[in-house]
């Protein structure tokens, strides 16, 4: 027998390979769009702090120093110019930019639109799951917890009072130790109940 498994040796084919095309570098390209500029509009800061957070992200803008300049280089006009040009004074002066957690803060703390969120805090109480599936009522009832700063118990006792009263019941009577305690539990459980 001859061959690989008899052992003698296979023989030797030789083959003559191509030299590989020289690769191509690329810069790499987004695709998350730019959020434009903000004006300081607090109507539509909440939808422009998404998309300024998602550009940072995508184009892997990390440093505080760096995601800083971003955003209020995107500041223009009305009260967001006349903000940037005072941080950027303030930076200048003290030749330090600030931590990117100070700044988040300040920002949502200046351009938070309160109507919005006294709006998500009515539409939360009045929100009810009635004919919706079960996955599109938590998912915008989640939403509203968020937008309206709802704390954790509230949230619960809205839950229950407002998804089909059959789901809770059937969660309700689960032996106490296996009962749901946190909110995250509670959307979880009833995620499971529907499921069966």
């Amino acid at each position: 027998m001859s061959g690989p498994c008899a052992g003698t040796p296979a023989p030797r084919i030789t083959q003559t390979v191509p030299e590989a095309p020289a690769m191509e570098t690329r810069e790499y390209k987004s695709t998350v769009p730019e959020p434009g500029w903000f004006n300081g509009n607090r109507r539509g800061s909440e939808d422009w702090w998404r998309a300024m957070r998602l550009y940072l992200k995508a184009n892997r803008i990390t440093g505080a120093e760096d995601k800083v300049t971003a955003v209020l280089s995107r500041f223009h006009e009305g009260t967001a110019g006349a903000f940037a040009q005072q941080k950027l004074n303030e930076i200048e002066e003290q030749d330090d930019t600030p931590s990117w957690d100070a700044f988040e803060a300040e920002i949502k703390l200046i351009y938070q639109d309160k109507t919005r969120e006294a709006n998500a805090e009515w539409h939360i109480k009045t929100f009810t799951q009635g004919q919706k599936h079960i996955a599109d009522f938590l998912i915008k009832f989640m939403a509203l917890v968020a937008k309206a700063q709802t704390d954790n118990q509230h949230a619960i006792f809205l839950l229950k009072k407002n998804v089909n009263k059959d789901i809770i019941r059937a969660i309700l009577a689960y032996p106490p130790k296996k009962a749901p305690q946190m909110l995250e539990q509670w959307k979880v459980t009833i995620t499971a109940v529907c499921s069966n």
